[in-house]
């Protein structure tokens, strides 16, 4: 992501399903998620205004989405400031911080170890 798109929290749930669904019109986008339609349709205007998502018209009234953020772009994106400004950059205490505080199993360990190891 080279300029910041700033992807809010009510937005994620759309842009989930149009990085697993590319090319729906917003009542195919609709049909996967819970909630108000109109507000989701707020939300997704929104998100075509950011730059995140692309609209091409089919016809007068259908458009169909894409998004121009890959889910990748964004989970590295949203990576490097959480750890940023939780844990000050350092990679080393977000690391420490997930294996005292969350229950990590000597496998998931493990695999950790292996990943390492691999690159």
């Amino acid at each position: 992501m080279n300029n910041k798109i700033n992807i809010a929290d009510s937005e994620l749930p759309i842009m989930k399903v149009i990085w697993e669904h590319p090319d729906l019109t917003s009542p195919e986008i609709f049909e996967y998620l819970d909630g108000n339609k109109n507000t989701f349709k707020t939300l997704l205007q929104r998100l075509v205004s950011k730059g995140a998502v692309k609209s091409t018209e089919i016809n007068a009234r259908t458009y169909k989405y894409r998004a121009l953020i890959s889910r990748e772009e964004y989970t590295k994106y949203e990576r490097k400031g959480f750890l940023q400004k939780v844990f000050d950059g350092s990679k080393e205490k977000m690391l420490l911080n997930f294996v005292k505080e969350e229950k990590i199993t000597k496998e998931d360990l493990q695999k950790l170890l292996n990943m390492i190891e691999e690159d």
